[in-house]
């Protein structure tokens, strides 16, 4: 009876995994879509930072280039979210001459730029005004929605055509679609050892900015959507 109970719970991980695959013959194909397209949106983040013994005066610094900054978007299509000040202990942080900690103040800028005629001269300016630091840009595009449903599209077609190779592999075809994902299929990937690797880039992180990184240029955008697709084999 023992040895019953021991088999029945060795093989309970085995059942719990078959339990995921498709009672039907099946072809599991990954597809994408990828496209580069330039941008007709740009964004521009950066903090203004100041540090004087006296924190009031650098207060006064920094309300003085958040001044700056909203007049030189006065000219130009675009928005501008300065966020309220904040402290941050300096790095190294030393102490001041009464012996208490140091500190800068920050404000954090956003802008969204939507005229990117504008882009150039307005980067220049900004890189040549003082006390701004942690410079960052992204792009972006207005018809962001189409372009996904269209990257989706062209995956799915990619799938298809993947799916029909390996079928007329076998002398059969792709039947139905009865599943998909725009990520991995996970409980069936995983039960069949089908994960793929890092053939298609998943995550849409941005990367860091690189040190020489040309904050003038406008990037192309390389944009790409991935699906999982279960068809039946017909």
């Amino acid at each position: 009876m023992f040895k019953k109970l021991a088999l029945a719970v060795a093989m309970l991980p085995l059942v719990v995994q078959a339990s995921n695959l498709p009672d039907y013959p099946f072809i599991h194909a990954s597809g994408e879509g990828f496209v580069m397209i330039a941008p007709d949106l740009g964004e521009i983040d950066f903090d203004i930072s100041a540090y004087d013994p006296d924190p009031a005066l650098a207060v006064a610094l920094v309300a003085e280039r958040a001044g700056q900054v909203r007049a030189l978007l006065a000219d130009t299509d675009a928005d501008a979210e300065i966020r309220d000040m904040r402290k941050e202990m300096r790095k190294p942080a030393p102490a001041d001459a009464s012996g208490a900690d140091a500190y800068d103040i920050r404000s954090s800028v956003h802008i969204a730029v939507r005229d990117l005629s504008k882009w150039r001269p307005l980067l220049q300016a900004l890189l040549a005004m003082p006390n701004l630091d942690h410079m960052a840009t992204t792009f972006g595009r207005s018809d962001r929605l189409q372009a996904e449903q269209e990257l989706t599209a062209a995956a799915v077609k990619d799938a298809q055509r993947r799916a029909d190779a390996m079928a007329a592999g076998f002398g059969k075809k792709a039947g139905a679609v009865t599943a998909i994902s725009s990520g991995t299929l996970r409980n069936l990937t995983h039960a069949v050892g089908l994960m793929p690797g890092d053939l298609y880039p998943r995550n849409r992180t941005v990367p860091a900015q690189p040190a020489d990184k040309d904050f003038l240029a406008i990037e192309t955008l390389r944009w790409s959507q991935t699906v999982d697709v279960i068809f039946r084999i017909k």
